[in-house]
């Protein structure tokens, strides 16, 4: 279906955003899929990955804080991220009734290869120099 065509109401531009991200967002589809496929990762599980820094253990709770959701949540995400053997959980140095995450080797190589691919399929969308850095 063709795009609807903006009323004269001065949303022009707003409506030139917004199909603007939705070209983006058709681009990018297809390519970031076969990515997370690759990983044998789904978006939540991705965005976890993402939100691991290397050589950083983070609590879950503090996990959930960065995706935003409740500590409940990222058990469930870690319990898979581990299962995959992209996270090591430990007991925390300074408190023991914490658990931290870390990203093990094949976690990091992981992280890595998401973040290469996600800026290739960027690359690729025609976005640009200052464009990409916003």
């Amino acid at each position: 279906m063709a795009p609807r065509a903006p009323q004269s109401d001065g949303n022009e531009a707003a409506f030139a955003v917004v199909e603007a991200i939705f070209s983006l967002h058709q681009q990018l589809l297809a390519e970031v899929s076969s990515l997370l496929a690759d990983l044998g990762l789904s978006p939540a599980l991705a965005d976890t990955l993402r939100k691991l820094e290397p050589d950083h253990s983070v609590s879950r709770r503090e996990l959930a804080d960065r995706l935003h959701c409740d500590p409940s949540n990222v058990t469930f995400l870690a319990d898979r991220l581990r299962e995959r053997g992209f996270v090591a959980s430990r007991t925390d140095a300074h408190d023991r009734r914490v658990r931290a995450l870390t990203l093990t080797a094949a976690g990091m190589k992981a992280r890595s290869t998401l973040a290469d691919g996600l800026s290739m399929a960027l690359q690729r969308s025609g976005l640009k120099g200052e464009q990409l850095r916003q």
